[in-house]
């Protein structure tokens, strides 16, 4: 599994340089594969304000297991007091400025 910050997919990439424009930094503010416990990669974190940012790309993300494996992961996430936003890759592409808008709407 990647550790933190090592590699980031494209739709990753994307929502992290549109936070970065954004004037939040990386490391200080967010975190980029963010290792949590039970073995949880967060795609994007903001440890302070306990939100996790998930970017689902289409192929990993659709099989029955992998939508298990997520619900699982949303469920502990929130247990542990985390706050889950879920983007799918197509919405990332298409509209990558609203969803950081989301983000930034939850940080505040």
């Amino acid at each position: 599994m990647a550790r933190q910050g090592l590699y980031e997919t494209d739709i990753e990439r994307m929502l992290r340089e549109e936070i970065e424009s954004r004037g939040y930094k990386k490391g200080k503010d967010f975190v980029v594969q963010f290792p949590l416990r039970y073995s949880f990669i967060l795609d994007i974190a903001f440890p302070k304000q306990m939100i996790a940012v998930e970017a689902d790309g289409e192929h990993y993300h659709t099989s029955k297991e992998a939508k298990k494996r997520d619900y699982f992961k949303n469920k502990i996430l929130k247990k542990l007091g985390w706050k889950v936003i879920r983007f799918w890759g197509e919405e990332i592409r298409n509209n990558v400025k609203g969803c950081v808008d989301k983000i930034v709407l939850e940080i505040k």
